[in-house]
């Protein structure tokens, strides 16, 4: 039987600061799963998060895999074809294999970014799907900042740091779910005349879930709206202020990071932005009602 050894992830040398994720999935451990019919298809090669990425830049000639971005802050440039397009917060670029491509962050705006480099035979088809048509070219799809869509990219980062057949396989299928919600968000999308757009600020609250984030921050970044207009339009909405639903999503992730690693909870206190892991553990406690190594017991880890 012949064996298609899987291409390798080119990223680029941009230097990865502290908030930003890199991982890079071994051609010899894609070869481990290369024939399991759950993620054949659809597989991701290399995953990764460049916040705020001051001098990211990239070309590529005759890339091997295909690559996805998706654009949740700031700008940036896409060249292909001849010619170049902006990228906005909100854009998915759509980068198949073996198209000659350069993109770069915006310098004086520069862009944070999800990516995921991919192969399989079923790529091609989500491409289509996102994209709205069957023209197999580079595309850059309108599908707006949605909080999901950075949800399901840090699951799959998580998922893809673990080199195990199962965790592989369900980093797979944690793939193709972005790309079908891709699709999606791409047909619902329409322009937003809501005076606060919850969807972004729940997606900024994604991307800073790593870190301590005031409320003067959230408000500068994601509306124009004074202070108190701002936490009274978002509970109005969502029935909560914004903390909480910050609170609240670092809990979830948590959750996740309890479930699916055997890190201690004084590391995953940390990947939250937490230095105290006692004071995260009473906040746990608080929304779940449990602590978290009861939460871990419960599920059967250690």
């Amino acid at each position: 039987m012949e064996i298609v050894e899987q291409p390798t992830a080119k990223t680029s040398h941009w230097p990865l600061p502290a908030r930003g994720q890199r991982t890079v999935i071994p051609p010899s451990v894609l070869s481990s799963v290369r024939d399991h019919p759950l993620c054949s298809g659809c597989m991701p090669h290399g995953v990764g998060f460049y916040p705020q990425a001051s001098g990211h830049r990239m070309e590529r000639q005759q890339p091997a895999d295909d690559l996805l971005i998706y654009c949740v802050s700031g700008a940036g440039e896409v060249t292909y074809g001849g010619q170049s397009h902006p990228v906005e917060a909100g854009d998915l670029l759509l980068l198949p294999a073996g198209l000659a491509h350069r993109y770069r962050a915006n310098p004086q705006h520069p862009w944070s970014i999800y990516w995921v480099h991919l192969g399989g035979h079923e790529v091609q088809r989500y491409f289509d799907e996102i994209a709205g048509q069957s023209h197999a070219g580079i595309h850059r799809v309108r599908v707006g900042v949605h909080s999901r869509l950075a949800e399901d990219f840090q699951a799959l980062m998580a998922a893809a740091t673990n080199a195990q057949p199962e965790h592989l396989v369900y980093a797979a299928n944690l793939l193709r779910s972005l790309l079908a919600y891709a699709s999606l968000m791409r047909r619902q999308h329409q322009v937003r005349h809501a005076t606060l757009d919850v969807l972004r600020v729940n997606s900024y609250l994604q991307t800073a879930i790593d870190r301590r984030l005031s409320l003067d921050d959230l408000v500068t970044a994601t509306s124009d709206l004074s202070r108190y207009h701002f936490i009274r339009e978002y509970k109005r909405q969502t029935g909560q202020t914004p903390m909480q639903a910050f609170q609240r999503i670092k809990v979830s992730h948590a959750c996740y990071l309890l479930d699916i690693s055997d890190d201690s909870v004084a590391t995953i206190a940390l990947q939250l932005g937490h230095d105290d892991p006692y004071y995260f553990s009473r906040l746990f406690k608080k929304m779940m009602g449990i602590s978290p190594q009861k939460y871990r017991k419960e599920r059967g880890k250690k």
